[in-house]
């Protein structure tokens, strides 16, 4: 199954508890490799280990490849901080011209907790399929995501309903926890 990372809102003016929300989509795609995030057999490959460099000492290292997370002990659950309805556009929890627009502001310490929630922007004019730099770039009720396509405003939908996609897409797992989108 693939996780599709969620832009950032963009540059926003945000509540102080949000003052650390990624500003910008970049080029992070977290696509699980069926091995539980291994990275393979636990064997190093050819290209993970190179003495090419000056004096044959691992020059061509590549760091990722070695680097093991370590495990957090009893990691706090996310806190949420819903303050409009995004399945609910135009419901009254925005104001006009506003859609309620989904966000997560990861920790900046490994074992942190992540922020999960919902907050009122202008709307931006996007659709589904529509490329995208943020959310202000799509209307209210979709969400820009990085794709295999390229990133683009995705409809928001309920992971556990079935056909609440348009035809041809299926609801899948973004990074808001319990959030999916029609891809």
């Amino acid at each position: 199954m693939q996780r599709l990372l969620l832009c950032a809102l963009g540059a926003l003016v945000l509540p102080t508890a949000l003052a650390g929300l990624v500003t910008a989509c970049d080029n992070n795609v977290i696509v699980p490799d069926g091995d539980g995030g291994r990275g393979g057999e636990g064997g190093e490959t050819s290209s993970s280990k190179s003495t090419t460099g000056p004096g044959g000492k691992d020059a061509g290292t590549d760091a990722l490849s070695e680097y093991t997370d370590p495990p957090c002990k009893d990691p706090p659950p996310p806190l949420e901080q819903f303050d409009c309805d995004p399945y609910a556009q135009g419901n009254g929890d925005c104001g006009p011209g506003e859609g309620c627009y989904i966000f997560v502001d990861y920790p900046p310490e490994p074992c942190g907790q992540e922020i999960y929630g919902s907050l009122c922007m202008p709307a931006g004019v996007g659709q589904q399929g529509d490329p995208c730099n943020g959310a202000q770039d799509c209307g209210g009720g979709l969400v820009c995501v990085v794709t295999g396509s390229g990133t683009q405003c995705v409809q928001l939908c309920e992971l556990d309903q079935i056909g609440v996609c348009p035809s041809g897409l299926i609801c899948e797992p973004i990074d808001v926890e319990g959030f999916g989108g029609c891809l």
